[in-house]
């Protein structure tokens, strides 16, 4: 199993700037991307970044801006999620890098709407390769999640 990093991992190595605590209730983006090469395997985990504490997540899009399975008959699909909950989001997603140009999923696995982070601790966010591209391609996978932070009782944040 390979790890790859986005940037916002290794530049940042907390959450993206301009997010964290501030007025409950404005949106902020977890938004990376980061390269995947043509060697990308079943359970190779892709990191783009920190969700944190007291964060609601709203909304988790995928996308790619090139075709990362160029068969007639493409089998690669992701999970998106959290360390220890892979799927939180996407499970085993086949609509991303299945044909030429930018292609993407926006949907949510019901588990994870508007899952909250009540663990005290920022989270790292992850793609999961769940099943490997029949003709695999390298290229570029996006991610852009959605939350908003809601303060703790008595913060004067």
């Amino acid at each position: 199993m390979a790890t790859y990093q986005a940037p916002n991992v290794t530049t940042y190595g907390y959450q993206p700037p301009g997010t964290g605590h501030g007025e409950a209730g404005v949106t902020q983006h977890l938004h990376a991307k980061c390269f995947v090469p043509a060697t990308l395997a079943a359970n190779d985990v892709i990191q783009f970044g920190y969700l944190p504490a007291n964060a609601i997540v709203t909304g988790v899009t995928l996308v790619t801006d090139s075709q990362l399975d160029s068969n007639g008959s493409p089998t690669l699909a992701f999970d998106v999620g959290i360390v220890g909950t892979t799927q939180l989001w996407k499970a085993a997603v086949t609509t991303v890098g299945h044909a030429a140009g930018v292609t993407g999923d926006a949907t949510m696995a019901s588990a994870g709407l508007l899952y909250k982070n009540t663990t005290g601790a920022k989270l790292l966010v992850e793609a999961t390769c769940h099943t490997v591209a029949a003709t695999p391609v390298a290229g570029t996978l996006e991610l852009d999640l959605s939350y908003f932070v809601e303060d703790t009782p008595g913060s004067q944040a």
